[in-house]
């Protein structure tokens, strides 16, 4: 298993986005997502996207 993480500060908006956006991006290399976590501290957004690839 892998995993990549996205980072935003301020509202989150753009977090979802960017973790489609690098789905998409990889989607060649992923065999399966097990699993996309949010998580917000404060003001600070967290996503963990966990694979197979």
């Amino acid at each position: 298993m892998k995993h990549a993480a996205f980072i935003q500060e301020g509202d989150g908006s753009q977090l979802k986005k960017k973790v489609e956006e690098w789905i998409e991006e990889n989607r060649d290399n992923i065999l399966e997502i097990v699993d996309i976590e949010y998580e917000e501290n404060g003001n600070v957004y967290y996503a963990t996207i966990t694979y197979l690839d």
